[in-house]
């Protein structure tokens, strides 16, 4: 494999589409049969609550903002410029981006209110702005996950990445939960949406990356 391509499945246009058919075949079902939305688990995920618990949630609750994002980007590409080299470095940083910012047509496309906190006992000031349907939050931690696993080379470095990461994005999710801000299908719909982004993203980042630097390379070699 040529060192600027991400590792991504074969057939990534056929999962590309299956995962974003699956995003809003689930968020168009939660919004029109109001039992898939899990409406008490907020609640319930709220109910167990504690300082601790509050601050780690309200940092988390930082995470889409887009100087945090960017912040993340930049120290993500810092890292993979001196571990990968700078084309893998602005690939996954590219596709993450790209894959988070494609929560914005999910959203518009489904248009899912936010829930309200009338079942909350502990309430946090968290002033969501966007519709809730899937989580961006959530959505950024899946795609960079997902981007940083397609850069590894070795099995043994992808499943640590996939192992730390998976546990980082269902952290996430229990965050968007505490605070009452999102539906449980919300934070499910993140994840399929994170992946989805990413993979899109990443097949047409390598379509141009193999014409791009293979063309580089045989001008330098003349």
């Amino acid at each position: 494999m040529k060192p600027a391509l991400l590792r991504i499945p074969r057939h990534w246009i056929v999962w590309t589409v299956i995962l974003f058919a699956l995003t809003f075949a689930l968020g168009f079902a939660a919004k029109w049969i109001v039992a898939l939305r899990f409406e008490s688990l907020d609640a319930s995920v709220n109910r167990v609550n504690s300082s601790l618990l509050d601050s780690l949630a309200l940092l988390l609750d930082k995470l889409d903002q887009v100087s945090v994002v960017a912040v993340i980007l930049v120290v993500v590409f810092v890292v993979l410029l001196f571990v990968k080299g700078w084309r893998l470095a602005l690939g996954a940083v590219v596709v993450t981006g790209l894959g988070w910012i494609s929560t914005l047509v999910v959203k518009t496309v489904v248009a899912q209110p936010r829930p309200t906190s009338a079942g909350l006992t502990h309430l946090l000031h968290v002033n969501p702005a966007t519709l809730s349907y899937p989580s961006g939050h959530v959505v950024f931690a899946t795609a960079l996950v997902t981007a940083l696993a397609m850069v590894c080379r070795s099995a043994l470095a992808r499943s640590v990445v996939l192992i730390v990461g998976g546990l980082f994005v269902l952290l996430v999710m229990w965050s968007r939960l505490y605070v009452g801000v999102h539906y449980g299908t919300d934070v499910v719909g993140g994840v399929l949406n994170g992946v989805a982004g990413v993979l899109l993203f990443a097949g047409l980042w390598n379509l141009v990356a193999a014409r791009v630097f293979a063309g580089r390379g045989r001008r330098v070699a003349a």
